[in-house]
């Protein structure tokens, strides 16, 4: 890992995933806002609990603003409407936005409870604070350790041919987070670009697992999440012997 992040101001750390076990840490632990990496997290608690269903269906017009901040998706153009996994798959902004909306606060409250990250009360939150808390803009932030716990988490009662985990693994193959890919590799990952209340300089996130493995987050201050997730893909290619296929 270190040598995976070496050169830069990154910090990482991987998790085994079966045991929870720290394998790797490296660079200095920051906090941040996680950006799209709650994304997941948010969307199978609201799987879950009726808030959304897998086919639900939003049309994107690519605009997106959110009390006084545009917040416009980067997602190809030529697929206006999404589902739950092709949402989470492109990080589509104005799909996760409707979701929120479709939170009551005690509901997001509850959801982010559940992830354990440090998080603003959510019980009284009106639309707008709802909508920046799901996209991870706003009201919650992580470590590295605390989001690859929450990963951890999350895979462990995934169920593996259901929307999120598509997404997630369709976020590394052809998505948002196809930088982490590694050829012959099933990854499942998310990424996030975000910047902290008050300052302008965003930060890359990369959260993500090698299936049944190892967990693996990586934060790039001053950064996005594209070198987030090329450094993530550093550490899979030096960890996966080479041949080792699906």
């Amino acid at each position: 890992l270190a040598l995976a992040l070496g050169g830069t101001q990154a910090s990482g750390i991987a998790l085994d995933q079966q045991t929870g076990a720290v394998l790797a840490s490296a660079g200095v632990s920051r906090r941040g806002v996680p950006g799209s990496t709650l994304k997941p997290l948010l969307l199978e608690y609201a799987l879950e609990h009726g808030i959304v269903r897998p086919g639900t269906e939003v049309y994107c017009r690519r605009t997106l603003h959110i009390g006084g901040r545009a917040l416009p998706c980067s997602h190809p153009a030529n697929q206006p409407v999404f589902t739950a996994e092709s949402a989470l798959a492109q990080s589509c902004n104005t799909w996760f936005a409707e979701m929120a909306r479709r939170f009551s606060s005690p509901q997001l409250e509850a959801a982010l409870q559940a992830t354990h990250l440090q998080h603003h009360a959510m019980n009284a939150a009106n639309v707008e604070e709802r909508q920046l808390a799901v996209l991870g803009l706003s009201g919650v932030t992580a470590s590295p350790l605390e989001l690859a716990r929450a990963y951890r988490d999350l895979l462990a009662h995934l169920p593996p041919d259901g929307p999120v985990a598509r997404g997630l693994e369709g976020s590394v193959d052809y998505g948002m987070a196809n930088h982490a890919a590694v050829a012959g590799v099933t990854i499942l990952g998310k990424t996030g670009t975000a910047s902290d209340p008050g300052q302008a300089r965003t930060h890359g996130w990369f959260a993500g697992a090698i299936p049944g493995r190892v967990v693996l987050v990586v934060y790039v201050p001053n950064s996005d999440s594209g070198v987030a997730a090329q450094l993530a893909q550093r550490f899979f290619q030096a960890i996966v012997p080479q041949g080792q296929s699906r």
